[in-house]
């Protein structure tokens, strides 16, 4: 019997990597920096009414309930970055508004 390898085909997503690249490099440091968190909560928040969810979606950012979902959020060790990059993120931010 010959062993027999099964692939799933996936939608080719190097358009969509085509626009999030030229959009992000056409922004300023600071705008790239406030998009990526707001992608990266998009990614890993809760679900509706967290406080994750409402940063990506508005760009409203409550820090202290971020923090707190944040600490909470399990996410793949390889996405574990994403979660220290928003975290630093929103610390820093945080510093900005105090």
């Amino acid at each position: 019997m010959t062993p027999t390898i099964t692939t799933t085909a996936t939608p080719d997503q190097s358009e969509k990597a085509l626009q999030v690249i030229t959009l992000m490099l056409s922004l300023d440091p600071e705008a790239q920096r406030d998009t990526l968190a707001r992608i990266i909560a998009a990614t890993i928040h809760n679900g509706p009414g967290s406080a994750l969810e409402r940063f990506a979606a508005t760009g409203h950012l409550d820090p202290e309930t971020a923090l707190q979902e944040l600490n909470d959020v399990r996410v793949p060790l390889e996405r574990e970055d994403w979660v220290d990059a928003l975290g630093r993120y929103v610390l820093l931010t945080a510093g900005d508004r105090s």
